[in-house]
């Protein structure tokens, strides 16, 4: 029986069909060329751009002009350095700012980029700059540029401490700067150390005397000195008795303290004088002073209405001298020399257009602009019989008649360019060298210049002569030993004039107009303002060369002659103006 039982068993489950279904392990994909793997990286990547530029300008700030990469980097949750790698400037709408210089950045500006530095970067090798650039929302260049002058001269006691060990080991100044290289090279490092060792290391508390409020007694007294000591266009006498009055504040924040603001008295000045003048009556200047609470000569400074100012052209049928003494007593009397003259006060007190102030001012000094059409004039009365006083005297109150013979001269005898050979402009150094210890440089400059028989090679060696000498150690220690900015002044007033102080030095006089020129521009400032740059490029387009810098500068009132020359050639060489003949 059981055999049967196991028979049926195993018969019912032959019967029986049962479908076994059995998974497969899913086939693997064929392995994926480089060039895939790139292209997918590179889409990857592409995406990523994408989204952090989108969300970077999402997190633009308006008022800080830069984006906020924090909130960024916590929105897509990934390292802030990460995200200013990815980020595109061809995607995003921002534009980047043109910062000014590294002095003038704003507060917020310096402490981003300090920061961001300090806690981002370990070294400042690499990428380091071009990702300031972007976090700031500025130019590499400019963000480099402000962080060495941020922290140019902040060596502390343990940065003093590591370099002088270094130096103790024999590590050269240009290794050490490796390792520093917040500044620009190895030679102003050691400058930067040096200064350390004469005035100690730099401390949080260093610069906290500069930085102090001002109280009420001390902004009166301020304003007092200014009103005292004040001279226009030439501020130095006010900021050395405010230095001496307040040695515990440093020059620059002495120099910040603006006694009230500026363009409010202005605007008053312009009302005042406005209502004078449509009340049909002459200006009160006294009254003008008394309503901005200046004195008569800063309202005449200041003031910038300008509507019904007469005309003064030249006319020698016409000239009053009654007038043109009365502006030459003006500027005597608030201007002397060294000071240049304010010609918007001058404009002011005559009520004539600022242009032929100046024009008239510089025509009672002997000047004048000899242009083509005053050369072709000067010729054409030439011609019509006219002697050379009566030339002169039709084209300007103070032009003499040997100018006038000059100029004819040269039109009617047009001069050919003659130049020395290298052999003989050898020759004319050897000569100079040779006897400049032992003659004057009038002797030497004349003995280079007979060893020429043609006139015209002698006039040109005579200029090589003079040319050469500036350069001479002799004629440079000359100057050296002598009170050069006593004798800069003398010029500049006029108590002597350029040759005469050369003769009494031996030195070319070149030296000395140089020496004068620069004592001036020391009184303006340095810095061109974007109206100064717009009133020089304006007066470029205006006029062709050669350009008469004095009357631009009178012009101007800010700038001296040299600095307009040196401006113009610094422009020129950056191809910022199209190559010109020098003036």
């Amino acid at each position: 029986m059981p055999l049967v039982r196991r028979s049926r068993r195993l018969a019912t489950a032959t019967r029986t069909v049962v479908e076994v279904v059995v998974e497969r392990p899913a086939a693997r994909p064929p392995a994926r060329s480089t060039a895939d793997k790139l292209a997918a990286a590179a889409a990857t990547s592409r995406g990523w751009r994408a989204r952090v530029t989108e969300c970077a300008d999402q997190a633009y700030d308006t008022e800080r002009g830069r984006i906020d990469w924090e909130a960024v980097a916590a929105e897509l949750r990934l390292p802030l350095v990460g995200c200013l790698h990815m980020f595109d400037a061809s995607l995003s709408v921002i534009t980047v700012r043109q910062l000014p210089g590294p002095a003038r950045w704003s507060k917020d500006d310096r402490c981003a980029i300090l920061d961001f530095v300090s806690d981002n970067f370990g070294t400042l090798a690499g990428d380091v700059w071009r990702l300031a650039g972007v976090y700031i929302n500025a130019s590499e260049a400019d963000c480099l540029a402000a962080y060495r002058r941020l922290k140019h001269s902040k060596i502390t006691a343990g940065v003093r401490e590591a370099i002088q060990k270094y130096r103790e080991d024999g590590m050269s100044w240009g290794d050490i700067h490796n390792m520093f290289p917040v500044y620009s090279d190895g030679l102003k490092l050691k400058y930067a150390f040096d200064y350390t060792r004469r005035h100690g290391p730099s401390t949080p508390d260093s610069r906290s005397h500069s930085q102090a409020k001002w109280t009420p007694a001390e902004t009166e007294r301020i304003e007092e000195i200014v009103k005292q000591y004040y001279i226009p266009s030439y501020p130095l006498p006010a900021v050395n008795a405010a230095v001496r009055e307040f040695p515990d504040r440093t020059r620059v924040a002495i120099k910040h303290k603006a006694p009230g603001s500026q363009q409010e008295r202005m605007d008053a000045i312009n009302q005042e004088v406005q209502r004078q003048r449509e009340s049909g009556l002459d200006i009160d200047w006294v009254a003008v002073g008394q309503a901005a609470g200046l004195s008569e000569l800063r309202c005449l400074e200041l003031c910038r209405f300008s509507e019904g100012k007469a005309r003064w052209t030249y006319d020698s049928d016409t000239f009053s001298r009654k007038m043109a003494d009365r502006m030459e007593a003006f500027i005597a009397e608030h201007y002397p020399p060294p000071a240049a003259p304010n010609f918007n006060a001058v404009s002011n007190y005559m009520w004539i257009d600022i242009n032929d102030c100046i024009r008239m001012a510089g025509m009672l000094r002997g000047e004048f602009e000899w242009t083509d059409e005053a050369r072709a004039r000067v010729v054409r009365m030439w011609e019509q019989g006219m002697s050379y006083k009566e030339i002169a005297r039709q084209l300007s109150p103070n032009l003499t008649a040997a100018r006038i013979d000059n100029c004819i001269g040269k039109m009617k005898r047009p001069r050919r360019h003659v130049s020395l050979t290298p052999e003989e402009k050898q020759r004319v150094r050897s000569i100079v060298e040779e006897n400049s210890g032992k003659m004057s440089f009038r002797e030497v400059v004349g003995l280079a210049a007979r060893t020429f028989a043609c006139p015209k090679r002698r006039a040109v060696a005579f200029g090589y002569v003079k040319a050469y000498c500036l350069s001479l150690p002799l004629y440079k220690a000359r100057l050296e030993a002598a009170d050069k900015d006593q004798i800069a002044r003398d010029i500049l007033s006029g108590a002597t004039t350029a040759t005469e102080a050369a003769r009494r030095l031996d030195v070319p006089p070149a030296l000395a107009t140089g020496m004068a020129e620069k004592l001036q521009s020391r009184m303006y400032s340095r810095v061109w303002t974007s109206q100064e740059m717009e009133q020089l490029l304006e007066y470029i387009r205006t006029h062709t060369p050669p350009y008469s810098w004095k009357a631009f500068s009178a012009l101007l009132g800010t700038k001296s002659q040299r600095q307009c020359r040196l401006k113009i050639g610094t422009m020129r060489r950056g191809g910022a103006i199209p190559d010109m003949p020098e003036s």
